[in-house]
């Protein structure tokens, strides 16, 4: 197994405390104490907490492209959104951070938004969806939202401050839900163009 370059580590150390206290609350003092480094040599790699959102930031341009490109199934995208969700929840704080963001972002966002509704198209072609291009365009920016605010729903509405599996389900059960007015047909278990089956 190759081994994690510190800058890997520093990066991977940053995503999951982004992820579980915000980026505003995690101090440069606090990444360093869980890559178990000094905080100078934190520096050596990253000057502030401006670039390594920006270096975050490709990496999770990168992966989302990935899966949307591939046409994977639903639930892998709404997943990874998930596994990078302080991008979107903590957007504003981001974007005061680091404002050149706010762009890349939208542009990000433009790119997978294209690459699924292309997908959609798709579904309408292949006989699985009865929708007009409107009907899609709604079905689409629908879930967006759910798949880039559900934790937040959760929390602000149910309380839940610790997301599990259990949850993840939850929200991407919701965001199926609205495929379901325009389904013609479900695709066979094994058919490559099952764009709602469950991820492996």
């Amino acid at each position: 197994m190759k081994r994690q370059s510190t800058r890997e580590q520093i990066l991977i150390t940053c995503r999951k405390l982004f992820n579980a206290k915000g980026i505003a609350a995690v101090t440069t003092a606090a990444i360093a104490e869980d890559v178990g480094i000094n905080e100078g040599n934190l520096y050596y790699y990253f000057k502030k907490k401006a670039d390594i959102v920006n270096a975050l930031f490709e990496q999770f341009a990168e992966k989302q492209l990935q899966v949307a490109a591939d046409g994977q199934k639903l639930q892998l995208w709404f997943q990874l959104m998930w596994e990078w969700r302080f991008f979107y929840r903590d957007s504003m704080f981001i974007f005061t951070l680091e404002p050149a963001l706010r762009l890349q972002l939208r542009e990000l966002s433009n790119k997978v938004q294209g690459y699924g509704r292309s997908k959609l198209q798709e579904m309408v072609r292949l006989g699985q969806l009865r929708a007009s291009e409107e009907e899609l365009e709604i079905l689409l920016e629908n879930c967006w939202i759910i798949s880039t605010y559900w934790i937040e729903y959760l929390q602000s509405r149910h309380g839940i401050t610790r997301v599990t599996k259990k949850h993840l389900e939850w929200g991407y059960k919701q965001m199926a839900s609205l495929f379901h007015p325009y389904l013609v047909r479900p695709a066979a278990a094994g058919d490559s163009a099952n764009y709602l089956a469950a991820a492996d």
